[in-house]
């Protein structure tokens, strides 16, 4: 491209302010989410492929879980000689301190000996197959180690660690984000969770599943072929194979475990393919709108450049020479958008680290063959969105364009179609995200049972001698209402008792609670006329209708030859999420002197709640000796148990704000080129007495027409994606019609008003510059 080309085209873009504005705005900023959007994808779909032995390690699961009892792992190891070495994990936030001083969260992981030698995380000192086999000893991470020990050697120090002593044996680099271990401070020896669970009967008994064992394969084997043994075997020798809870066992893939794995059962982190793919067909999708709007901004300036070809086709200029050129003008605006769209991407990157609970780490990113994907990457989508434009101005008429009767030559059809597309785009994606937005706000409003305004929770971190006196402390703040002790709350969790009566399997969750409990949830019983003791459940209406209890005594079999009376039905309340029904709840009275879990207050309506809430923890760390207790809301929990759902709907918001933009740009562009088609047609109505209302009517009805075919289309697109998409909850909203009337006025209303300003300024024009070239 000579010198001369690039300053004709510095002055088109000069002289064109307003498409150089939308084109370069437009562009840049669909670059930057698909920069975003694209890494974060590549970022997921690479989870665990840095492993070395990636091939041969396998997470064993039943259903969608991981949960195992701690002793499977030895069980399956002397089962299958395939078996080359396993290793157990759990992740758990631990209290840092000695007793009585200064404490601080931190994030372990538990895992045995053979992590490091299973597992290609990177030891910066110590050996991988001896940092863990010392009992109490600890691999902190390169950034815990110099926040906490700041430019002193770590290893050999101790750390307390809930009370208990320590020994740092080894330093290794963060664990990255493209992997499904959590994210922790240090790694721990296994069996130190004794000292979580107060016991090493945790290591010794199978009826805890709660613990998560990866295997690795010896080199020429086949483990998953032992599935089917192991699953004989543990209908024999564990209770919950033998109860019957479940019949599935499976070895996965580690690289496919990341999305095979319910998080919600699992103590890895889990992402959904489904929800990948989707944001992978966002960036399709905003990639596929933004070079439509750009194809169709550079027709629309036809005109101008169709001057500037014919002049020098007249000069002898090859037709393959324009083409070029116009595909280097492509190139250097697609790099120019590129650069800038890159630019946007590093000052969002906190931010949309934030909306998708990751790390990006963009800096990092850019590798050399992510630079020269980059590099094809420009390359083609320049080509892509040069080409048309430029085989289009390249082909005018020299005579027809310097007698100004091009126009009639070039037809619009595709135009039409993209700018069909991008409307059959931004209805569908607009009535996703209202519906989204409902579902979102639906699940955090929804009136789950039970009372969660002004409910504090805390963990009881105090013995039973000092619970009583506790309890009239805090009734002396001011705006304290109630005070119950506990185990286990309706929001945050309680114990699991599965057993089988008949033949039926029931799987109930028990809460243990003083009196208070019911008046601070505001759960309602139905008293059956048993006095209620420490040996009397009640039970939700749920486990009522399936135990079928005798009606005269109110007796009901809990299994194991459990047979218990049922002093009242409390009502139905959510105590899962409202993905799920509701399940089978008992609950029984806190006998004299059992520590509790939580410590609940109820905090007087109009009272300031964070200020209360202050002076509660102030009075609790005092009361303690500072010990560290972890505190929160009830509707705080409630809210964050669909934080992924709210942060869909935020992704997806931001995408339709996009599209809707550049779907405005776009409907301009083709407004400003239609238009200019019937430059002739309006100059003759007018000649023969039509007003500027019936043109603009006649204008704005292509658009009208555009819209209505459009949404004809989007509407069933919409509705079968939010089927489908709210079949993951147990309580949805509706898909009410109106929502999709709503969206397509919307696009309606948007697109008649980017239109109507081209429209105006044509019917308000002199008929005579129209026609005057005929």
């Amino acid at each position: 491209m000579r010198i001369a080309d690039l300053k004709i085209y510095q002055k088109f873009l000069s002289r064109n302010k307003l498409y150089t504005l939308v084109s370069v705005v437009g562009f840049s900023v669909s670059l930057t989410f698909v920069i975003l959007l694209g890494i974060y994808v590549k970022q997921e779909l690479s989870v665990d492929s840095f492993h070395e032995k990636k091939d041969r390690i396998f997470l064993m699961a039943h259903d969608t879980s991981t949960s195992f009892g701690n002793p499977v792992a030895d069980f399956v190891k002397d089962k299958c000689p395939e078996v080359e070495a396993y290793a157990r994990i759990h992740f758990t936030p631990v209290i840092l301190g000695e007793k009585g001083g200064a404490k601080i969260k931190a994030d372990a992981l538990f895992a045995d000996p053979s992590f490091f030698s299973i597992f290609s995380f990177k030891l910066l000192e110590g050996d991988p197959s001896q940092v863990l086999v010392p009992l109490k000893s600890v691999v902190v991470t390169k950034s815990f180690a110099n926040k906490m020990f700041a430019d002193k050697n770590p290893i050999g120090a101790h750390l307390i660690i809930n009370n208990t002593e320590h020994t740092i044996t080894g330093i290794m680099e963060d664990i990255p984000q493209n992997t499904q271990i959590h994210k922790a401070d240090f790694i721990v020896n296994y069996k130190s969770i004794t000292m979580i669970w107060g016991g090493d009967w945790i290591l010794d008994r199978s009826d805890n599943f709660g613990f998560t064992m990866y295997f690795l394969e010896k080199e020429g084997s086949n483990l998953p072929a032992k599935t089917s043994m192991l699953l004989e075997l543990f209908k024999k020798e564990f209770w919950y194979y033998k109860d019957g809870f479940t019949n599935d066992l499976k070895f996965i893939p580690l690289e496919d475990a990341y999305f095979q794995i319910d998080q919600s059962y699992s103590s890895i982190r889990t992402n959904s393919k489904t929800l990948i793919s989707v944001y992978m067909g966002i960036v399709i999708l905003i990639l596929v709108i933004a070079l439509l709007n750009y194809i169709n901004l550079t027709i629309a300036q036809a005109g101008f450049r169709g001057k500037e070809a014919a002049m020098k086709k007249l000069l002898g200029c090859s037709r393959k020479s324009l083409i070029l050129q116009l595909l280097v003008e492509s190139f250097l605006m697609t790099s120019f958008t590129f650069i800038l769209g890159l630019f946007m991407a590093f000052l969002l990157e906190p931010s949309f680290n934030g909306l998708l609970n990751t790390s990006l780490h963009l800096s990092s990113q850019f590798t050399p063959s992510l630079i020269g994907v980059a590099i094809l990457f420009v390359l083609s989508i320049s080509i892509v969105a040069g080409l048309i434009p430029a085989l289009i101005i390249s082909g005018f008429n020299p005579i027809e364009i310097v007698k100004g009767s091009f126009s009639r030559k070039v037809k619009a059809k595709y135009s039409k179609g993209l700018i069909i597309f991008q409307y059959i785009v931004t209805i569908a994606l607009l009535i996703c995200s209202f519906f989204i937005k409902q579902q979102s706000d639906f699940l955090v409003n929804y009136d789950q049972g039970f009372n969660r305004d002004g409910v504090f929770v805390m963990d009881n971190v105090l013995d039973s001698a000092q619970l009583e006196g506790f309890k009239d402390k805090l009734q002396s703040i001011s705006g304290v209402e109630l005070v119950s002790y506990s185990r286990g709350t309706p929001a945050t969790g309680s114990n699991n008792y599965s057993f089988e009566v008949d033949g039926v399997q029931f799987s109930f969750q028990e809460l243990v609670v003083d009196s208070t409990f019911f008046k601070i949830f505001d759960i309602k019983i139905s008293p059956t006329g048993i006095e209620p003791t420490n040996e009397t459940y009640w039970v939700n209406q749920t486990a009522y209708n399936a135990l079928h209890p005798d009606s005269i005594s109110f007796l009901a079999n809990f299994g194991h030859n459990e047979y218990k009376q049922i002093a009242g039905i409390v009502n139905d309340f959510n105590f899962k999420s409202l993905r799920e029904p509701i399940g089978l709840m008992r609950i029984q009275n806190l006998p004299h002197g059992h520590l509790p879990w939580n410590i609940i207050v109820k905090i007087a309506k109009g009272a300031d709640l964070y200020k209360t809430a202050d002076k509660i923890k102030d009075t609790y760390s005092q009361y303690n000796g500072g010990e560290f207790f972890e505190s929160q809301f009830v509707d705080d929990v409630v809210q964050n148990a669909y934080e992924k759902e709210k942060k869909t709907s935020q992704i997806i918001s931001a995408f339709t704000i996009l599209t809707i933009v550049i779907m405005v740009m776009g409907v301009f562009a083709m407004s400003l080129y239609l238009i200019r088609q019937k430059e002739k047609e309006i100059g003759i109505r007018k000649v023969n007495g039509a007003t500027e209302g019936e043109i603009l009517r006649m204008l704005n009805m292509d658009s009208f027409i555009r819209v209505l075919i459009a949404f004809v289309f989007a509407c069933p697109i919409a509705y079968y994606a939010m089927s489908r998409w709210l079949e993951g909850f147990a309580y949805k909203i509706e898909l009410n019609w109106w929502v999709f009337v709503v969206a397509g006025l919307v696009v309606l209303i948007l697109s008649l008003l980017s239109v109507s300003w081209q429209s105006l300024k044509a019917a308000r024009a002199n008929p005579v510059d129209s026609i005057k070239g005929e």
